[in-house]
């Protein structure tokens, strides 16, 4: 009798490691985001005048793709572009990525939002402006 109440303990005492090892198991890694393709197209103008720097807000709705262009500079001028997010602390762009560009057609900055909600585009003076510049920029996102 001992015998068959020890085996029954020590079967008892084996599925409760199981279930115990089982419960203590890496968890399942989340399942990678569906990213939304760039549809929305927002264009923004303004005067930038010497030494100044511009900012614009631009509200993302689904994660995905982002494309910056600058399309237009009157008088023709290198501007500084930065993409980031608005701090409301200092009314300016918390700029993660900047370049210096001229308008064209060509897509000067691409990457992913990868969470929805509050950017904002920074337009500014690289210190070669002696006038006031005339710009549009077009930011496309999801």
């Amino acid at each position: 009798m001992k015998t068959m109440k020890t085996k029954t303990m020590i079967m008892a005492a084996a599925v409760g490691m199981m279930a115990l090892t089982a419960a203590c198991s890496d968890p399942a890694l989340p399942a990678a985001p569906v990213l939304a393709p760039p549809t929305i197209t927002e264009t923004f103008t303004g005067t930038l005048s010497p030494l100044t720097t511009n900012t614009q807000n631009f509200d993302v709705n689904q994660v995905g793709g982002v494309r910056v262009t600058l399309d237009d500079v009157e008088p023709a001028a290198a501007l500084g572009i930065g993409i980031g997010t608005p701090s409301s602390a200092t009314a300016t762009c918390l700029v993660a990525s900047t370049t210096t560009a001229v308008a064209g057609t060509t897509t000067l900055m691409s990457g992913t939002a990868t969470v929805s909600g509050k950017f904002c585009i920074s337009i500014s003076d690289v210190g070669n402006l002696v006038e006031p510049v005339t710009y549009s920029i077009s930011v496309i996102h999801s």
